[in-house]
């Protein structure tokens, strides 16, 4: 009887554990986690604020497309329940349609916080000007600079293939 008892006890005890043990992983494996997206819209000059802007999300890998609220008078939209990827973002204003050219990462349940300046649909940034090569660049882009490259150049060939060069076996039968 007292056999019995302790047996059962055993069973229940390893039943318990292996419960308490595979509980959590089953859980979180089945727990499919959403991502959010706070934003400032503002204009091209990067401080005045956009009210009624819309920023669409469209996922890289799944084709999902996710559409926030209008942003308020300090620009500030709000998405929730965006599923975890890479997304192409769009907004959306009176003014037209403007693409923002990098992609954005959402993580599930993390707040990802962005600033958009828009830029219209096909037009290029501005460029900074090109400013002339300065110190060791403007040295090497000299005639000087040239000439020691190629000697430079040349020295490295003429080693790799004087090292390459096998050396002639040795062999009794040779002189």
């Amino acid at each position: 009887m007292l056999r019995t008892v302790r047996s059962k006890t055993a069973a229940i005890i390893l039943i318990a554990s292996i419960i308490t043990f595979y509980s959590p992983h089953y859980l979180s494996a089945q727990k499919v986690g959403k991502g959010n997206l706070i934003g400032f819209v503002f204009e091209k000059d990067g401080t005045t604020p956009v009210e009624g802007a819309v920023v669409k999300l469209k996922n890289v890998s799944t084709g999902a497309v996710y559409e926030s609220s209008k942003s308020d008078k300090l620009g500030i939209l709000k998405t929730e329940g965006i599923e975890e990827g890479l997304y192409i973002v769009g907004i959306s204003t009176k003014e037209g349609n403007f693409n923002v050219g990098n992609l954005i990462g959402i993580k599930a349940d993390e707040t990802a916080k962005v600033s958009f300046a828009m830029k219209p649909e096909g037009q290029e940034e501005e460029k900074a000007p090109k400013t002339k090569p300065g110190g060791l660049a403007k040295f090497f882009l000299s005639p000087v600079g040239i000439a020691i490259i190629i000697a430079a150049s040349s020295a490295i060939i003429y080693g790799v293939v004087k090292l390459s060069e096998k050396e002639p076996e040795a062999s009794p039968f040779r002189r």
